[in-house]
């Protein structure tokens, strides 16, 4: 056992969505956990207005008339629930990229990859600003990890909350947090 064995990485201030996944740039790894039929994957749409100091997002479901006008044009959305791997925990991953959502429409889709909920799905952000590009690639197929299933079984999540602007997890106990394992004595290694 190496001398920095089980040291754990500093997220940045940036890192950290909450509840809400946030594609950063570099990969981003993530394993879709649930369905349309769970409500565990929703579509609607998507637009943004000033509210007072603030931008605050309205959403609603497609074959509903938007809550309001908006200056710039409202987008479609897909809200997923995740495993984040960098965050190693539960969050809701909000896509609006074209793309992103055809890609995804496209696995399902396809005879060898089929159920995304089988496979990890990375998607890689590069560029800035206008310049932002994004790339999804899938993983080999493997099981879920005993760890994704523990927290998938103990979190309660309502997606449909986020048409009428409120907390998905309002209500319910707070997403799992990664859990740190202590140090045993006998995996301590001898000084030099």
């Amino acid at each position: 056992m190496g001398f920095l064995d089980g040291i754990q990485e500093v997220k940045s201030s940036g890192d950290s969505g909450g509840n809400y996944m946030k594609l950063q740039a570099g990969a981003n790894q993530f394993r879709i956990l649930g369905s349309l039929k769970e409500g565990t994957i929703i579509q609607g749409m998507l637009g943004w207005a000033d509210n007072g100091d603030k931008r605050q997002p309205y959403r609603w479901r497609i074959k509903d008339n938007p809550p309001r006008n908006f200056k710039e044009a409202p987008k479609e959305f897909f809200a997923i629930l995740v495993w984040n791997y960098k965050e190693s925990r539960i969050q809701i991953l909000e896509i609006t990229q074209t793309g992103l959502k055809r890609d995804l429409v496209n696995l399902n889709k396809d005879k060898e990859w089929g159920d995304a909920r089988a496979y990890d799905i990375t998607i890689i952000r590069s560029g800035e600003g206008l310049e932002t590009t994004y790339a999804l690639t899938p993983k080999p197929p493997k099981k879920r990890s005993d760890e994704i299933n523990q927290a998938l079984k103990n979190l309660k999540v309502n997606l449909e909350a986020l048409y009428d602007g409120e907390d998905p997890f309002e209500g319910n106990e707070p997403a799992p947090q990664p859990v740190q394992e202590p140090v045993k004595e006998e995996d301590e290694e001898e000084p030099f």
